[in-house]
C-alpha cells in the first residue's frame, strides 16, 4: 500500500518551480520550505540585494557604491587632482586626511607599531605586515633582472631603481634627485635646519636617525667607563671608548656592527659587489665610494677653489695645498 502511495506521488507533477535554482516540487508548502531553508541561490539573492541596498551613494564617473556619503566624498578625489591635505613640514599634499597623518610621521619619526618578534618599529601597519616575512624567511618579491628576492615588495620597488637609474624624488630648492623619499627627506632638512631626532637623556636634537644612534652610543660609553675597572689604565680608556674588540688581530670599534665589517676582512668575504663592472667589497662604505667612478660623482668641494672630489680624504689633502700657499705668502 504504501509502494502505490510512493508511484502516485512520483507520477504528480512536479508544478512549483523554485525561480533561483531550478528545482522542482509536487506541493507548494515545498517549495515554500525550501526557498526560506535550504535554497543557496535564494540567499545569495536576497545578500545581494541587502547589500545593494546597504551601498546607496554611487560615483557617477565610475559607477562604484559606498555605504556611506563620507566614503563617497573621499572616493571623489581619485578622480580630481584636488590634494586638500597639506603638510606642515613640506610642501607635499595628500587627497586623504589618513595619508598625510602617515607622512608627517616621517618628520617626527614616529613609528607607533612594533614588531611582537623584535625591537624593530614601523610608520605605517603595512610595513609592519611586510616586515614580519623576514621572520618567517618568506621573500616572495624578485627581481627580473638580477634574481635578487625582497621579502617586502616596496623594497623590490626601491632596489628596482638601482637597474633603471630612476630618481623620483626632487628637491625643490636645489633641485637635487634622490632615488628614495626618505634620502630626499634627510636632504630637505641640510635647507631647513630641522632636527626631529631628540636625545632622550641631554635633549640634543639631530637631522638624521642614524646621527642620534651614535650619541646615544656615546652615553653608553661613558656610563660603561665610569664603571669600568682595570689594572691596566691604557686598556681601560680604549676598551670604553671602543668597546667592541676582534678577538684575531685585537682591534677594537666603537659600533658592532663596524666589528661585523671588520670580521669579513679575515673571512675574506666581500659580499658588496658593483653591479656596474663586478667588484666586490668588504665593507659597504668602500663599495659606495668605489661607485663614484662610474657615476663621475663628486660630492666634496674645496672651500677655497670650489673645486670637487670624489672622496673626502682626497679633499682634505688637496685643501692642504690652500693652507701651504697663504703660509709661504706671509712675509
Amino acid at each position: 500500500m504504501a509502494d502505490k502511495d510512493e508511484q502516485e506521488a512520483a507520477s504528480e507533477p512536479r508544478s512549483h518551480r523554485c525561480e533561483d535554482c531550478g528545482k522542482s516540487f509536487v506541493q507548494k508548502c515545498n517549495l515554500t520550505r525550501h526557498r526560506r531553508q535550504n535554497c543557496i541561490k535564494t540567499r545569495e539573492t536576497a545578500n545581494q540585494v541587502t547589500s545593494e541596498q546597504d551601498k546607496s551613494f554611487i560615483c557617477e564617473q565610475c559607477g562604484k557604491s559606498f555605504s556611506r556619503k563620507g566614503d563617497l566624498k573621499s572616493h571623489m578625489l581619485s578622480h580630481s587632482e584636488e590634494r586638500p591635505y597639506g603638510c606642515s613640514k613640506c610642501e607635499k599634499s595628500f587627497k586623504q586626511l589618513a595619508r598625510l597623518q602617515q607622512h608627517e610621521r616621517i618628520h617626527t619619526g614616529e613609528k607607533p607599531y612594533g614588531c611582537s618578534l623584535c625591537p624593530k618599529r614601523f610608520r605605517i601597519r603595512e610595513s609592519l605586515a611586510a616586515h614580519k616575512l623576514t621572520h618567517s624567511g618568506e621573500k616572495p618579491y624578485k627581481c627580473i633582472i638580477c634574481s635578487k628576492a625582497f621579502s617586502e615588495r616596496s623594497n623590490l620597488k626601491k632596489h628596482s631603481r638601482i637597474h633603471t637609474g630612476e630618481k623620483p624624488f626632487c628637491c625643490s630648492q636645489c633641485g637635487k634627485r634622490c632615488r628614495h623619499l626618505q634620502h630626499l627627506v634627510s636632504h630637505v632638512r641640510s635647507h631647513t635646519g630641522e632636527k626631529p631626532y631628540k636625545c632622550d637623556k641631554c635633549g640634543k636634537s639631530y637631522g638624521h636617525s642614524s646621527a642620534l644612534k651614535k650619541h646615544q652610543i656615546a652615553h653608553e660609553e661613558k656610563q660603561k667607563r665610569s664603571s669600568l675597572l682595570c689594572v691596566d689604565s691604557t686598556l681601560c680608556v680604549e676598551t670604553s671608548k671602543k668597546p667592541h674588540r676582534c678577538t684575531t688581530c685585537g682591534k677594537c670599534f666603537s659600533q658592532r656592527v663596524a666589528l661585523k665589517n671588520h670580521l669579513l676582512v679575515h673571512a675574506g668575504l666581500k659580499p658588496y659587489g658593483c653591479n656596474c663592472c663586478g667588484k666586490t667589497f668588504a665593507d659597504k662604505s668602500n663599495l659606495a665610494k668605489h661607485k663614484r667612478i662610474h657615476t663621475g660623482e663628486k660630492p666634496f668641494e674645496c672651500d677655497v677653489c670650489k673645486k670637487r672630489f670624489r672622496l673626502h680624504q682626497h679633499q682634505t689633502s688637496h685643501q692642504l695645498t690652500h693652507q701651504k700657499e697663504t703660509l709661504d705668502k706671509k712675509p
